[in-house]
């Protein structure tokens, strides 16, 4: 009898200490579990909430809401500056239609952007085309969404497709530089990768604020003239003024503490519209249309003996940009930015 009481009594402590040892593995796991559970939460506190309203405006600013109930899958663009933001974002494979650069694209994705699906010009493109993608995002130029091209934004919601018009596009507005990291961060947020926007736009940023330290340094009081031009022909002295004085390209002399030498444009100029106008900085267009011209540009300026005297030719401040990126209201306006600022303020 005594025998099986102590049996029976070693099996109950046996049992006790079995049972606690599986509660305590238990609450090992439930607190992996809730660990695990917490980091997920941490990690995605950058991530997008869908539905997600977005306001965007057309050129003439009214304003629009676009509601995106998750990532967008098909998207088709319309300037080399959105299709160079998303491949930036990593979003090439959302990209099922793109509208012709106007120049030769160069830089690190052309040939991605080579081999992306052209859907032709943009002064031919029509709605339909554009439809017939089946897009559910078109994104780009704001004064690209007309009916008479690629589609109103209204129109285009109607048929079930969202529009995205970058900020840095809207002329009439007269949008900042930093409108360019806005549009990053936005279409990051779009597209859920908010953490690759934010590193983007942080380099966008510092690239820009490294120009305003230095300007803010060395700027005198008073503020030097810059005459854009292009199609200068070094044969007849003949070229077209470029209109600078409005859009992203006014905050882009503004940062720089310079101020556009003509108003406007100018289709007929010459040497003796050149000499009158007497800019401090000439910033030289180059575009694809105008190759004939600018190969003997720069060299026909310098070498003119009627504009000798010309404050732009006598300083030697005559700088080349290209069209993409003086125009395309995204990133490469910073490479124009930078040239200006290194041949103005100094490396």
């Amino acid at each position: 009898m005594k025998r099986k009481l102590f049996l029976l009594l070693i099996t109950v402590i046996f049992s006790a200490l079995f049972l606690m040892a599986c509660g305590q593995d238990t609450a090992q796991v439930n607190s992996s579990e809730k660990d695990e559970e917490a980091s997920s939460e941490e990690t995605n506190t950058n991530g997008t909430t869908y539905p997600l309203e977005i306001e965007i405006n057309d050129d003439e600013g009214n304003q629009f809401t676009q509601t995106f109930e998750k990532v967008p899958e098909r998207v088709v663009t319309n300037n080399l500056s959105s299709i160079e933001m998303l491949l930036e974002l990593g979003l090439e494979d959302k990209i099922v239609g793109i509208l012709n650069p106007d120049n030769k694209v160069t830089g690190k994705f052309a040939d991605t952007i080579a081999g992306l699906n052209n859907l032709g010009d943009k002064m031919t493109v029509s709605r339909e085309i554009i439809v017939g993608q089946e897009p559910d995002l078109a994104i780009g130029r704001s004064m690209m969404f007309t009916d008479e091209t690629m589609g109103s934004i209204q129109t285009l919601n109607d048929l079930g497709i969202n529009v995205y018009t970058q900020s840095a596009s809207h002329i009439k507005q007269n949008p900042k530089l930093t409108s360019v990291m806005d549009d990053v961060l936005t279409v990051g947020k779009i597209f859920d990768v908010n953490e690759r926007a934010e590193e983007y736009a942080a380099e966008l940023q510092a690239r820009y604020d490294a120009v305003v330290e230095k300007v803010n340094a060395n700027k005198q009081d008073e503020k030097l003239t810059v005459l854009a031009m292009v199609r200068f022909d070094s044969k007849t002295g003949n070229y077209m003024a470029f209109n600078i004085s409005q859009g992203l390209q006014k905050d882009l002399l503004t940062t720089l503490n310079l101020e556009p030498a003509v108003d406007g444009s100018g289709d007929n100029s010459n040497l003796e519209t050149l000499i009158s106008t007497n800019p401090d900085i000439i910033l030289y267009i180059n575009a694809d249309r105008n190759a004939e011209f600018d190969k003997t540009a720069i060299e026909g300026l310098y070498n003119e003996p009627l504009i000798k005297d010309v404050s732009a030719i006598k300083e030697k401040r005559v700088y080349e940009t290209t069209y993409d990126d003086l125009m395309d209201y995204g990133v490469r306006i910073f490479d124009t930015l930078e040239v200006l600022s290194n041949g103005l303020y100094g490396q």
